[in-house]
């Protein structure tokens, strides 16, 4: 039995002495991150002082957009920025997480963190947090599901970037609530282009023609507080600066596709400096006062 305890002392002492770094590699999960650690010459950083580092999987590179892995694997310059956009200096550990918050990670970008009390989900921009607060000598990791992308803008200056928005946009400016939409903390659900285009014209005119009635619309659009994927639940009731009303969600197809009210989200989770955006296939219309159409 004295044998044994020596050998299990032995090999803790070696697991807490693993570096950060070490640790991943020890772990196997994270090839294609340490991989990209390394060509991106970032080994003696990394073990260099203490850091927190947000790992993801490599099932989550796998699942990432081809056209930005390709445009990791080539610039090496762009490599470091979203390495370093996944490290923030010193030991932050699952117990100091708090809903909104936002962390400056090592290369100065800001990275938002969500916490979903009914379903126990933490989220960082966006990217579910699988298993928290594993120990090295140096740091502390926690596991990702997904790659982060750090945001370029807010939910106004993505919108205006975007044509298939341009409706959108429009009405944002004539009702004049482009500054609110800048405001922090913010979910839209943001209508296409396409979306107005399947509103019968007279209803349209009639928003457009009617203060109150566009106000009513474009308000059922957004919800205080950053709703990503994550934090959604079947039937859930969202409040939104409407309000006469509230956003209902829908998870459909075997809960793989979220529908809210009668509008699809087709894209997901764009993350935003001051929120998130999901984009819906239909212009969600309110069915309280003043009724439109």
């Amino acid at each position: 039995m004295k044998v044994l305890a020596v050998v299990f002392m032995c090999m803790a002492s070696v697991i807490c002495q693993q570096t950060t770094v070490e640790s991943l590699v020890d772990d196997g999960r994270f090839k294609t991150l340490v991989n990209y650690v390394v060509k991106a010459n970032l080994t003696g950083t990394l073990n260099s002082a203490n850091f927190t580092i947000f790992a993801p999987t490599d099932t989550a590179f796998q699942s990432l957009d081809p056209t930005i892995k390709a445009a990791l694997d080539s610039d090496n310059a762009l490599l470091t920025d979203a390495l370093l956009y996944h490290v923030i200096s010193g030991r932050v550990p699952s117990s100091a997480a708090s809903n909104e918050a936002k962390l400056t990670m090592a290369n100065g970008k800001v990275a938002r963190v969500n916490v979903y009390t009914h379903n126990n989900k933490v989220t960082i921009q966006g990217s579910v947090i699988s298993q928290f607060d594993l120990p090295a000598s140096n740091g502390i990791i926690h596991v990702l599901d997904s790659v982060m992308l750090a945001p370029t803008g807010n939910i106004v200056d993505y919108v205006a970037g975007h044509a298939e928005f341009s409706t959108l946009l429009s009405l944002v400016q004539q009702a004049g609530i482009a500054d609110t939409l800048k405001l922090d903390g913010l979910t839209v659900f943001a209508p296409t282009n396409a979306a107005f285009s399947k509103v019968p014209a007279a209803t349209l005119t009639d928003i457009q023609n009617d203060a109150s009635k566009l106000m009513s619309v474009l308000t059922y659009h957004v919800v205080n507080g950053t709703q990503y994927s994550a934090g959604l639940w079947q039937k859930e009731t969202i409040p939104t600066l409407n309000r006469n009303d509230d956003l209902v969600v829908h998870m459909v197809h075997h809960h793989e596709d979220v529908k809210i009210d009668n509008g699809l989200v087709t894209t997901a989770n764009v993350g935003t400096t001051n929120g998130v955006i999901h984009v819906v296939d239909h212009v969600l219309i309110p069915h309280k006062d003043p009724i439109v159409g």
